[in-house]
C-alpha cells in the first residue's frame, strides 16, 4: 500500500488536535498466536480453500504464498506467485515491486489483483492474476486491470467486492495522494468496467511536523455484516506512517494505524462513529492502534472463519524490531453487536 509500507520517511496521520483522539492504548487484546513462518509478512490476504488449507499472499518476493492448516499456523512459506515479476512494466523506475494482494475465489478459480509500484512513486498500476489451485506455479498473470493513469488517485491497494452472485461488484483502490476510491470492474473481473471512480475516503489535514502532502489514508476493504436486523457495509483502512525506522518513530497515535468508516450501501457515503463524512469531513474511527509490545498494525484484511470476523493484519513487534522484514502476521477477532467493530480474543 503506498508503501508507506516501504517508506521510511516520517510521517504521520493528521494534525495535533485530532490526533489526541487516536494516541496509543493498551485496552486492545494481543494478536492471536502464530506459529511457523509467521515474520516478514506486509499486507496479509489470507483465504481458505475447499480442501481446508489456509493460504496467506503478502507483499514482495513477487507476492510470497503460504499456507497453514489452521489460522494460528503452522503457516509454511511455498514460494511467489508470480516469480517472474508482472508482466506490466512502469515507466521511468527500476526495480518496481509488488505489493499489497487482494485474493478471492469464484468461478472455480482464485482471482488476486496486485498493486506494481515502488516506494514514493505515483503512477502505479494494477494486475490480476488467476489459478484454479491458487498454489505457486499455477498463477497465469493478465496484466493491468486498466484503470486510466490520471489525477488524483495513484492505482494500488485494490480489494475487490461481490455480496451475491448476481450482484454488481465493488472494486476499491487508491491510497495516499487523495485516499480511496470504488469502481467496478467487467463481469470476468479481468479489466476495468468504464464507471468513474468515486472518491469514498479521504484526509485533508496535515501532519504536525513538516510534511508537503496530506493525511495517509490507504488499503480500503470493504466488508459486510448484519446487525440487529440491519446490513452495515464497513470500509476497513489503514492511516498514518508504517515503517519507520527505529531511531524515528512517530509520535503515539501518528504511526500506522487500521480505521473503519460504515454506509448502508457499499457505495457509500461511508460515515464515522462521530457522524463525520469520510470522504469530506476527515471521518474515521480507530479500530486497533499500537499498544503493548504491537506497533503500527496495518494493511488489514477481513474474513468470516466459524460464523467469527476476523481481522487480519502486520504488525511490528517492539520487543523484536522495526525492520520491513521482522514485520508480523497477526490477527484478532472482531465483535459488531454495537454496530461498530471491536476487536476482541
Amino acid at each position: 500500500m503506498w508503501s508507506p509500507k516501504l517508506f521510511v520517511a516520517a510521517f504521520g496521520l493528521i494534525g495535533s488536535t485530532f490526533a489526541l483522539t487516536l494516541r496509543q492504548t493498551s485496552s486492545y487484546p494481543p494478536p492471536a498466536p502464530c506459529t511457523g513462518d509467521c515474520s516478514g509478512v506486509h499486507d496479509p490476504a489470507v483465504i481458505r480453500r475447499s480442501d481446508g488449507t489456509w493460504l496467506r499472499f503478502s507483499t514482495l518476493g513477487n507476492i510470497a504464498i503460504a499456507s497453514a492448516p489452521a489460522l494460528t499456523g503452522p503457516w509454511t512459506k511455498k514460494g511467489a506467485m508470480l516469480p517472474q515479476g508482472s508482466v506490466i512494466k512502469l515507466p521511468d523506475i527500476d526495480n518496481q515491486e509488488l505489493w499489497a494482494p487482494d485474493v478471492f475465489f469464484t468461478n472455480n478459480q482464485f482471482y488476486a489483483y496486485y498493486s506494481v509500484s515502488k516506494s514514493g512513486y505515483k503512477n502505479s498500476d494494477i494486475g490480476v492474476a488467476t489459478s484454479k489451485t491458487g498454489d505457486p506455479g499455477t498463477w497465469t498473470d493478465h496484466g493491468s486491470v486498466g484503470v486510466p493513469k490520471v489525477a488524483p488517485y495513484n492505482i494500488i491497494d485494490a480489494n475487490f467486492f461481490r455480496e451475491c452472485d448476481t450482484c454488481k461488484n465493488r472494486w476499491t483502490f487508491g491510497s495516499a495522494w487523495d485516499g480511496v476510491f470504488q469502481t467496478s470492474l467487467t463481469d470476468d473481473y479481468l479489466k476495468w468496467s468504464g464507471e468513474t471512480p468515486k472518491q469514498l475516503l479521504y484526509n485533508s489535514t496535515y501532519p504536525a511536523h513538516p510534511q508537503n502532502y496530506v493525511s495517509i489514508t490507504e488499503g480500503g476493504f470493504l466488508f459486510w455484516w448484519q446487525v440487529a436486523g440491519k446490513k452495515y457495509y464497513y470500509m476497513f483502512f489503514s492511516s498514518g506512517a508504517c515503517c519507520n525506522a527505529a531511531n524515528d518513530l512517530e509520535a503515539p497515535g501518528d504511526e500506522y494505524k487500521i480505521m473503519v468508516c460504515r454506509a448502508d450501501s457499499a457505495s457509500g457515503p461511508f460515515f464515522d462513529k462521530a457522524g463525520k463524512n469520510c470522504a469530506t469531513q476527515n471521518g474515521g474511527s480507530i479500530v486497533l492502534g499500537s499498544h503493548g509490545n504491537v506497533y503500527a498494525p496495518g494493511g488489514q484484511g477481513v474474513l468470516v472463519d466459524g460464523g467469527r470476523i476476523v481481522l487480519c493484519y502486520h504488525y511490528a513487534d517492539k520487543t523484536i524490531g522495526y525492520g520491513y522484514d521482522q514485520f508480523l502476521f497477526g490477527f484478532n477477532y472482531l465483535d459488531v453487536s454495537s454496530g461498530w467493530p471491536v476487536v476482541t480474543v
